[in-house]
């Protein structure tokens, strides 16, 4: 059958991945959340207090950032989809890169706009946006992040920039 669309827009990235070449600032971090079924590529990850090098997705301790490199992690599947099912999730006890600066493949909930603050759930890490200057829901924190490229539409992935600079919206 002969081609009948071509598409303008390319697709996006990996989740997890570094979205270009700009100066970024990542940092090694053992894994141990309450839930690891939380330790997914894209999610923020705070510092576990008392624990020097060692993260857990959301939280309320210091803001550690984003888990990133999905690539740089052996796939051992799932459980209900075998050894060859694809997974964005780590195992606790696994050292890998948070990042803390740089511009990211995120997965955002719900449609946001160039500018949107980027905020995580404390129990989990999963990502959501405010308005600049707009109230922070219960049970989140900011996450040192702006949504930086392509306004998002729908549910999906977006592209955000990370600051360590500690601002609070």
């Amino acid at each position: 059958m002969p081609q009948s669309q071509v598409y303008i827009n390319q697709s996006a990235g990996v989740i997890g991945e570094l979205f270009d070449k700009s100066p970024n600032r990542a940092q090694p971090f053992i894994l141990r959340s309450v839930d690891a079924a939380n330790n997914v590529f894209g999610r923020a990850f705070t510092v576990v207090l008392g624990e020097d090098g060692v993260a857990q997705a959301g939280g309320t301790g210091a803001f550690a950032g984003f888990l990133i490199n999905p690539k740089a992690h052996a796939s051992f599947g799932t459980a209900a989809g075998g050894p060859l099912a694809p997974t964005l999730t780590l195992a606790n006890e696994t050292v890998a890169d948070i990042l803390n600066m740089g511009s990211l493949f995120v997965a955002l909930p719900a449609p946001a706009a160039i500018g949107d603050l980027v905020v995580y759930n404390t129990t989990t890490g999963v990502l959501a946006t405010v308005v600049p200057a707009g109230p922070i829901p219960v049970g989140f924190a900011f996450a040192h992040a702006k949504v930086d490229r392509y306004n998002v539409t729908a549910a999906g992935i977006a592209v955000i920039t990370v600051t360590d600079v500690p601002v609070t919206p």
